[in-house]
């Protein structure tokens, strides 16, 4: 039986050239192309592929809250992110939120096999490139719980609540995303802000990078 893949990168030339040497396998099988998160989420739940190799930074809805999304969406599809290089908070949480794999943009085609392959049997694939004391902490879930001070004292709504503020969206847009009302998102902030004793949105900001939430500008 092949495995179903949904592919899932806002760039066309990068879609067509996975889809061309993912096809090329006897055991894969391409069953939808996506340029957005939301877009990704909405597929996973019409097509229900067995594997969804996805950029990290997709528009609209991107990185940890997309791969949560998907695994709310559809909890037997498996994520596989496929990305550039990224600071080690990141592959923890995108592996803390239920992806099998982390594979670089720069790996080889066999990379991206090997990790479709060990998600699709529900194992874990990684690059070479992150350590193996690194895939220690991943496993005992370490990391920005016990470092990143008020960040461990948030709910997982406020976690999500927390990484869209920080990457610029605004009310309306984040209660579009999370499917809340624009009263509750503004709730969570206040929380937000008052566990972490942050005085504003700069702040927040601030300390979103400095715990690798997101990329410094």
């Amino acid at each position: 039986m092949k495995i179903k893949v949904q592919l899932a990168d806002n760039q066309l030339v990068v879609r067509q050239g996975l889809s061309l040497l993912l096809s090329k396998e006897r055991d894969i099988d391409i069953v939808a192309e996506t340029t957005d998160g939301i877009e990704t989420v909405e597929m996973v739940k019409k097509i229900k592929p067995d594997v969804v190799l996805i950029e990290s930074m997709l528009p609209r809805l991107a990185g940890i809250d997309a791969i949560r999304m998907i695994k709310e969406a559809r909890k037997e599809t498996e994520v596989v992110v496929l990305t550039t290089p990224q600071k080690k908070a990141h592959v923890r949480d995108a592996l803390q939120v239920g992806a099998l794999g982390y594979v670089l943009k720069t790996s080889s085609i066999t990379e991206v096999l090997s990790a479709i392959r060990a998600a699709y049997r529900k194992g874990y694939y990684l690059s070479p490139e992150i350590s193996a004391d690194i895939i220690d902490n991943f496993v005992k879930k370490k990391g920005v719980e016990s470092d990143s001070g008020g960040y461990g004292r948030l709910s997982k709504r406020e976690r999500q609540v927390f990484r869209l503020i920080a990457e610029g969206n605004t009310t309306d847009e984040i209660a579009e995303l999370l499917t809340i009302s624009p009263k509750t998102v503004a709730k969570h902030r206040m929380n937000i802000m008052e566990k972490m004793d942050l005085k504003n949105i700069a702040l927040l900001v601030r300390y979103a990078v400095k715990i690798g939430v997101i990329d410094p500008f």
